[in-house]
Formats: C-alpha cells, structure tokens, sequence
C-alpha cells in the first residue's frame, strides 16, 4: 500500500498544483509549445499514478518497485503493514470505483464528441465541395467578411474567405494562413479536443478543469509563432490586428481566439529555442516526474523525523 499511496499523493499533487504552476511560467516567458507539452504532461502524468495506485492496490505480492520504496519510508511501511485488513479492503474498492466510473464517463464523453465531431467535419467538407473553390491548397469561399479557419482531419482543410484576401496584403494574408495551417500540422484540434473531454469527465479536478481555456491560448500562441517563422513577426502583428479589429457593424471580423494583446507580446517576446523539442520533452517529463519525487522526499522526511 505505500507505493499505491504515493501514486495516489502524486496524482493529486499533480491536479492540485499544477493549474496555478503553468500559469506563473507562462507568464515568466515559458515558450508556448513548452507549455502545451507541459499541461498534457501534467493530464498523463495524473491519470497514470491514478491509474497505476489502483493496480497497485490490487497486486497479489509486492508490487514492482515496492521494496525501493518502503526503503525511503521504512516508518510509513511499517504502519502500512500493521493496518487493519478492511482498511486495505476499503481503500482498495473505493479506488477502484472511482476509476471505473472515471473510465466508463470518459469513454462515453470521448465517444460522442468523436462521433458528432467526425459527422460536423463529413458535413462541413461536403459543403465545401460544393461552394468553395480550391486554389493553393485552401478552399475559398466568395464572401465579403475576412475570416480563415481550419478543418482537422486527413487531409486538414484550411477555410479563407474572398474578404481576407480583399481586406488584407499579401503577407498579412500568408501569415494568417500559416497560422491555420500550423494548427494542422501541430494537431491543435487533437489536442483541444482531448482537453475538452478530460473537462467533462473530472470537472471537479483543478487541472482537468483549467486545461480547456489555457490550452487553447497556448495553441493560438504557438500557431503565431510557426506563422511568424513562415512569414514574418511584423506580418502576424498587422493581420492579428486588422482580423481582431471591430468592424463597423461593431462586431470581430474574425472568430480568432485567444487575448489579442497577449498574442501580440508573445509575438514581441518569443522566439524558437534553439532545443525546442528537448525543452517540451523536458516540460512534460518534469511536470509527470517531479511530484513523485516530492511525495517520496516527503514521506523520507517524516519517517526520519517520526521514526
């Protein structure tokens, strides 16, 4: 039972602690694409150790890894092994009862939006056969307002407006395509999907809760930066302007979301680390690892001290 409970302590560690953490270094200057491996990092990492503490529980012997760990908590085992049985019984079938109806929840959840978002996309790709054209690899549509967006799926559809390309130049109008494209290429819709079904399977868990929102700036933050690369810095800032600018009906002209001004000091501040696939692995094993280590540093001090 150590080892499950801390699996257990880490998991809520992770739930708990993690929301406020990636705020804070997303505002010191952690580069976007950072942050999003560091968020699905701190999803895994939490539905691992849970789902690990309840294997755990239910394992006949000791469990692997177990002998190391009662070695940093001798005290904490001693006490574990000396409990009652219904308590280890109890524990065991609450544990599991909370996995199981977490698992049935998220597979039901994750199966209706896989069903409804594959029959909207078959629906909107139909729809576009028939009133859009393709040229460039982007489907235009003859209508005044700018507004680009795009379609995930094999292959992804990039979306433009006729009014895009009226009301923007020819760079700003590159540079907002890139932006839609690198939502493809990164599988942002994936992504944001995922973290919409996580939110309505644990609603009530800080992280699962918090990552819909702060995800999709992040996703947005990282498509200016790849559209940035592909065009320019200044291209991004003038298109994200005009797009996000009031039209004088006094509405958006475009559905982009994410806080402008934010995108725009993020355009002004990041640039692409040198090591940047080295730096999201290491965001994500550093948020999946490290509350393991600090729940077993834990336990390690309170046995010296106690025991």
């Amino acid at each position: 039972m150590t080892l499950a409970a801390i699996m257990l302590a880490a998991a809520a560690l992770i739930s708990l602690a993690a929301p406020p953490l990636l705020r804070v270094l997303s505002r010191a200057g952690l580069p976007p694409d950072a942050g999003i491996a560091a968020w699905l990092g701190s999803m895994c990492g939490a539905l691992f150790f849970s789902a690990s503490a309840v294997l755990v529980s239910f394992w006949p012997a000791h469990a692997p890894a177990e002998s190391a760990v009662e070695a940093v908590a001798r005290c904490w085992s001693v006490l574990s092994h000396d409990a009652e049985t219904w308590l280890t019984v109890t524990v065991c079938a609450i544990l599991s009862v909370g996995l199981g109806a977490a698992v049935a929840r998220g597979a039901v959840f994750g199966h209706r939006s896989g069903r409804r978002n594959s029959r909207l996309r078959a629906r909107h790709r139909a729809l576009m056969s028939v009133v859009a054209r393709s040229e460039g690899g982007v489907m235009w549509l003859d209508h005044p307002i700018p507004l680009a967006y795009s379609i995930s799926g094999r292959p992804g559809l990039v979306v433009a407006t006729d009014g895009l390309a009226a009301r923007l130049s020819s760079s700003e109008c590159q540079a907002v395509l890139a932006h839609e494209r690198a939502h493809l290429k990164g599988g942002h819709h994936r992504i944001l999907a995922f973290c919409a079904v996580m939110a309505a399977t644990l609603p009530r868990l800080p992280l699962f809760a918090a990552a819909p929102p702060a995800v999709g700036v992040l996703v947005e933050l990282t498509a200016d930066q790849h559209a940035a690369r592909a065009t320019s810095a200044d291209a991004v800032r003038t298109a994200l302007v005009a797009m996000t600018a009031p039209s004088t009906a006094g509405r958006p002209r475009s559905c982009s979301s994410g806080d402008t001004s934010m995108r725009l000091r993020s355009l002004a501040v990041h640039t692409r680390p040198r090591w940047s696939r080295l730096l999201c692995a290491a965001a994500s094993a550093v948020f999946t690892v490290a509350p393991v280590l600090l729940v077993l540093i834990g336990v390690g001090a309170v046995s010296a001290i106690v025991c």
